[in-house]
């Protein structure tokens, strides 16, 4: 399911909020802030909700291998191309120039894809000229790598390619472009995963973590104080169950125009059937 009319937000202020909240904690040293990213990508993985932000690239491979960006996390399709180097001295720039042309689509490009007919990438001393677009299959192992429905998993192609999970990538042929429209995993400035801004969301993470920490400190105590905290840690696992359970409810509930969307699918499936 996708949220694309929700926006993500940082969970600095939230963090900030626990934080002052189990102020004498943190004081003491009792609570570590070390896996705060941990604790928060574990709580949306629970909610099944990932922020992904849509992002395009050029990778050239070289003896039939090549990598992916740093921030790849899921492939929305591949395009390769025939290159051109032509190297220029005054060049010192790594900013790409994309040229579009939508009205004419490439042989055996889907309507609803936007094709790069001419794609041009400025590098320091060099410049990559692409041309002739032309679809790349992807490797079904690396299907859990692609988003859902990924044209590359079906198209017929002599061109494959196998991505990997340590974002290496090989394939048939020893050397060439593709261009990459794929998704990253957006961060703050702190590395932490940006959350939906939603009220119920923002209230579950902030019961999680506290949740977290109390566990972290279940762990560690070896005195009298092992009571207190046990029940502390009880009551916050329950608390981050429900608004789990709440903040899911939230984003799973259909909004009345999805609602007629898939009424109007049902109807279109039995269409060429003439069935009414």
């Amino acid at each position: 399911m996708k949220y694309d009319n929700i926006n993500y937000i940082t969970s600095e202020p939230l963090i900030a909020e626990v934080k002052q909240e189990l102020k004498s904690y943190f004081e003491a040293g009792a609570i570590s802030e070390v896996l705060i990213p941990s604790f928060i990508d574990q709580a949306l993985r629970k909610l099944k909700v990932l922020a992904l932000r849509p992002e395009e690239a050029i990778i050239r491979f070289e003896n039939y291998k090549s990598e992916l960006p740093n921030d790849f996390y899921l492939l929305d399709y591949a395009l390769s191309y025939e290159s051109n180097v032509f190297w220029e001295t005054g060049l010192q720039t790594y900013s790409g120039y994309w040229y579009k042309n939508i009205a004419a689509s490439c042989e055996g490009c889907s309507d609803n894809i936007e094709t790069f007919e001419q794609i041009s990438v400025v590098g320091p001393g060099y410049k990559i000229s692409l041309k002739v677009p032309k679809w790349i299959r992807v490797y079904f192992d690396s299907s859990s790598l692609c988003v859902e429905g990924c044209d590359n998993l079906r198209v017929a192609s002599t061109d494959i390619i196998k991505i990997n999970q340590h974002k290496k990538v090989s394939a048939n042929f020893i050397e060439g472009c593709v261009y990459l429209r794929y998704f990253s995993r957006p961060v703050d400035d702190y590395g932490i995963p940006m959350i939906p801004e939603v009220l119920e969301v923002e209230e579950y993470i902030k019961s999680y973590l506290k949740y977290k920490f109390f566990e972290q400190m279940w762990h560690s105590v070896m005195d009298e104080s092992t009571k207190q905290v046990t029940d502390k840690l009880t009551y916050y696992k329950r608390e981050q169950l429900e608004k789990l359970q709440a903040a899911y409810n939230y984003l799973m509930t259909k909004s009345k125009q999805q609602i007629a969307d898939s009424i109007v699918r049902t109807r279109n499936r039995f269409s060429k059937f003439h069935i009414r």
